[in-house]
C-alpha cells in the first residue's frame, strides 16, 4: 500500500529535461564566463540552479552575495574565496574540493593561479541573484 501511494505522487518521465550547450544562458556579469544549464527559464526548475563556470587567471568577482544557499565543486584550478566586503577572510579551494557558502555571506572568487578555473556551481534557487554590499 504504501508503496502504491508514493507511484501516485511521481512525475512522468516527460518532465525530465536535458539542457545541451546551445540552449545554457551564458552570463559574464562577474567578468567571467557562466553557462546557466538548469534554471526555471532552461528546465522549468523551481528551486535549483546550476552552471559551470570558467575564471581566467588573474580574473576576479566584485563582492557580492545572494539570498540563498551555493554549492561550488572545483573541476580545474586554485582559487580564493574572499569573505567579507573587506576581503579581510578567504578560503583556497582547488580541484576536487567541495565549497559550500550559506545564503546572505558576501564572497568573492579569485583565480589566484596561472591556469582556468573550472567549476560547476549549485544553488537553492531557480535563477540568479546577486547582490551587492
Amino acid at each position: 500500500m504504501l508503496v502504491e501511494s508514493k507511484i501516485k505522487n511521481c512525475k512522468l518521465s516527460s518532465d525530465i529535461v536535458v539542457v545541451r550547450e546551445p540552449n545554457r544562458l551564458c552570463d559574464y556579469e562577474h567578468g567571467y564566463l557562466r553557462g546557466w544549464g538548469l534554471t526555471g527559464q532552461t528546465a522549468g526548475s523551481k528551486n535549483l540552479s546550476m552552471a559551470h563556470g570558467i575564471i581566467p587567471p588573474g580574473m576576479s568577482a566584485n563582492p557580492h552575495y545572494h539570498p540563498f544557499e551555493t554549492a561550488i565543486y572545483m573541476l580545474k584550478g586554485n582559487c580564493r574565496v574572499f569573505l567579507k566586503e573587506d576581503k579581510s577572510e578567504y578560503k583556497d579551494i582547488e580541484a576536487s574540493d567541495f565549497l559550500y557558502i550559506p545564503a546572505n555571506v558576501i564572497h568573492c572568487p579569485a583565480n589566484i593561479g596561472e591556469t582556468v578555473v573550472e567549476y560547476i556551481v549549485a544553488r537553492s534557487s531557480s535563477e540568479e541573484l546577486c547582490l551587492y554590499p
